[in-house]
């Protein structure tokens, strides 16, 4: 074999393990992508598995424990049948029943999961209508999930909601926010709304934040990048981060 042949013959086995390289990362690219359906598909072919995923374990849903110092009430025994879905025909929504049950706390131990959902994201407006039609109920998904927010809604639930059964929503409005990790800016709710279940029992609480300030300038710049939740339950201070750069689907941010 002569330099010029050598020289030809690595060049293709170059070439050759370049582009099984490239072949390899590509396919774990799109296997990454996979695993994310809110980038890898439309909302319309999301199925049951992937719903689950993104009401359970995306970047618009948190999951922090809660020390329960109340004495617990008679939402003990709430189960997520009892969840009202009404809020898919208003414009305070709330994950449907049974997707995302409340995980915690047993008959007797002090604690409990608090769960925190960013609800005015179009991929989690989406994922509650989709899950809603695919068990049954007639849900206009393109309409509900497309619908403009003037507000953004973050929904808290949890396993005994009797703290917030003992007070009213301007309570909980003046004890929560949200405040931005790079500009230390804080916003107070406009206003709180309770979801009820079928027995008058809250089921979930949705603040309502501004998207906008006085001047008209964004609550939540574009250069954000993390966003703080708090918010006084009896005793404890819940605050749960969101992570702004994550929250993207494949229209782009979806706060």
């Amino acid at each position: 074999m002569n330099a010029k042949t050598d020289f030809l013959f690595h060049s293709k086995t170059l070439s050759k393990l370049l582009g099984l390289l490239l072949g390899i990362l590509l396919g774990a690219t799109l296997l990454w992508a996979g695993d994310k359906p809110w980038k890898a598909k439309p909302y319309q072919q999301w199925n049951e598995k992937e719903l689950q995923a993104i009401l359970t374990d995306s970047p618009w849903v948190r999951v922090t424990p809660i020390q329960r110092s109340w004495r617990p009430g008679s939402q003990r025994d709430i189960g997520s049948q009892e969840r009202s879905s009404g809020g898919l025909k208003g414009q305070t929504p709330a994950p449907s029943p049974g997707t995302t049950a409340p995980v915690g706390a047993g008959e007797d131990t002090q604690e409990m999961n608090v769960q925190i959902y960013w609800q005015s994201s179009r991929v989690m407006r989406a994922a509650t209508a989709r899950q809603a039609m695919l068990h049954g109920e007639k849900v206009d998904v393109d309409k509900y999930a497309s619908e403009p927010q003037s507000e953004y809604q973050i929904v808290l639930r949890m396993e005994d909601m009797t703290p917030f059964q003992q007070h009213d929503e301007k309570f909980f409005q003046d004890n929560a926010f949200l405040q931005m990790k790079k500009s230390k800016d804080k916003i107070s709710p406009t206003h709180v709304v309770y979801e009820k279940n079928s027995k008058g029992l809250v089921a979930d609480a949705i603040f309502f934040f501004a998207k906008t300030n006085s001047s008209g300038a964004p609550t939540v710049s574009a250069d954000e990048t993390d966003v703080q939740f708090s918010c006084k339950i009896a005793d404890t201070t819940v605050r749960v981060g969101f992570k702004l750069r994550d929250m993207v689907d494949q229209s782009g941010p979806a706060l």
